[in-house]
């Protein structure tokens, strides 16, 4: 089974995120369908608590936590307690591969990462290593591990073992270590994931 665990957050009424979740959600869905995959499940993930909202009219399911609330300042932590009361949940299986995506994020086309789904199988887990920026703008460091976790597919057994970051820490750094478990024929290493990201909100840029 394929879960795509999309990651969302509303708070104070923004029309901007309002149009990205819908557009993203909605070309997430038509791709999904695209694929024809054969046992595949959307879980929309909201972390501000249960009460309406709009993500619960895009036909999809739609899981309420409170994680938002958490007195922690790193988001990436958030998200991950997001994406394992999700697993507890809806009791999601060890062998079950799970997307995890942002969603403000829009897939192309022509998505390197999609194609890869068609073949998960083969895979343990889906990822692309290294910053989503230009590695000029890191002044030389390299960090290990680093990926892009706006988009990333693996095993639920993986997932459930990923440490949660401090304040000060990284969560690809995270996602990033976790797949240094899993043998390396098993992890499909892309350069490209194709899909078009706008991180801390500003103007989208296909990696």
């Amino acid at each position: 089974m394929i879960y795509f665990l999309v990651t969302t957050c509303i708070y104070n009424d923004c029309p901007i995120r309002k149009e990205r979740y819908l557009n993203s959600i909605c070309k997430l869905k038509e791709v999904v369908q695209t694929l024809n995959l054969p046992s595949s499940k959307i879980i929309i993930i909201e972390n501000n608590g249960k009460r309406p909202t709009y993500l619960d009219n895009l036909d999809c399911e739609v899981y309420y936590t409170n994680n938002n609330s958490l007195p922690i300042k790193n988001i990436g932590h958030k998200e991950l307690m997001d994406v394992l009361d999700c697993i507890e949940h809806y009791g999601i299986q060890m062998d079950d591969f799970i997307v995890k995506m942002t969603g403000r994020y829009i897939f192309d086309d022509d998505s390197e990462f999609l194609k890869s789904l068609t073949r998960v199988d083969r895979y343990d887990c889906i990822i692309r290593y290294g910053p989503y920026f230009d590695e000029k703008q890191s002044n030389g460091i390299i960090i290990p591990f680093d990926c892009i976790t706006g988009l990333i597919g693996m095993r639920c057994r993986y997932i459930r073992q990923i440490e949660k970051p401090t304040e000060k820490e990284w969560i690809e750094w995270k996602w990033g270590k976790a797949s240094s478990l899993i043998p390396e024929t098993r992890i499909c290493k892309l350069t490209t994931l194709g899909i078009y990201i706008c991180p801390q909100n500003f103007n989208y840029f296909l990696v």
